[in-house]
């Protein structure tokens, strides 16, 4: 994949470098999901660049518990650049302007997949996929002397999944996704012809949505990847799909059980 080029915000650029530098203190493992992962992948292509810089920033962070989360939080906030939200215990604001949400997975995670923050207000998020999609990340240059952890395509798709059936009034968790099915054949062309080439044959080539249809049952494929060991995960996945019966929906189902 090309390194993106000038997609980040100069606060929010900055913003990374003082966070970056404080996980490095505690040795962490972190990567970035949501928007900013989003715009960064579509960015590969000059035409599918954002044409906002996005402020809007979550960061999964690997943590075995509770007291390690508010240690990281208070280190972070204790550097001045950062204050607390007053609404949500995972939010932190960066100089007045920027939100960012610290999304905990790991060993932190209950039985059930959930994270359960209860020093204040008690917090309990679904975290399901994190652990999942975390191996297959990318490290890349995102902004000048700034090189981060971003979770692919595929795995923003996963988490994209289980949090529109978490709450489905998140319409937008919808539209990335048929956006990425959309254009992912742009982004991937050489990979698809190199290595998917027998999927390009399943489906009808005059139809309209042709390269989405192979588009979606390529990334079905790689979500088996992803989810492989993860049973559970797995079938969540294909219920979310099943749900949804529209074609290139039901692509990416072929694509997980694609032998």
């Amino acid at each position: 994949m090309t390194e993106p080029v000038d997609i980040l915000h100069p606060s929010v650029a900055e913003m990374l470098k003082a966070m970056e530098k404080v996980f490095r203190e505690f040795g962490l493992d972190y990567f970035l999901v949501g928007a900013l992962a989003r715009d960064i992948r579509l960015s590969s292509h000059k035409d599918f660049t954002a044409k906002r810089k996005t402020k809007d920033i979550d960061i999964a962070v690997m943590l075995d518990n509770e007291e390690q989360f508010y240690a990281i939080k208070y280190a972070l906030v204790a550097t001045g650049d950062f204050e607390e939200s007053e609404y949500k215990a995972i939010k932190l604001i960066y100089k007045g302007g920027i939100e960012v949400d610290l999304l905990p997975f790991g060993e932190i995670e209950n039985e059930d997949r959930e994270l359960e923050l209860s020093r204040h207000a008690l917090l309990v998020m679904d975290m399901s996929g994190f652990k999942e999609v975390h191996p297959f990340v990318d490290t890349l240059t995102i902004a000048e002397g700034l090189s981060l952890s971003v979770c692919t395509l595929e795995g923003l798709v996963i988490l994209k999944l289980i949090a529109s059936d978490d709450n489905p009034s998140r319409t937008k968790d919808i539209t990335d996704i048929e956006h990425f099915l959309e254009v992912y054949f742009e982004l991937n062309s050489d990979e698809i012809y190199s290595g998917y080439l027998d999927i390009m044959d399943i489906y009808n080539t005059g139809s309209s949505i042709y390269l989405p249809l192979v588009s979606a049952r390529v990334v079905g494929r790689k979500m088996k990847t992803i989810l492989s060991g993860h049973d559970e995960t797995t079938e969540h996945i294909k219920t979310i799909l099943n749900k949804r019966p529209v074609a290139t929906w039901q692509a990416m189902l072929d694509g997980l059980n694609d032998e």
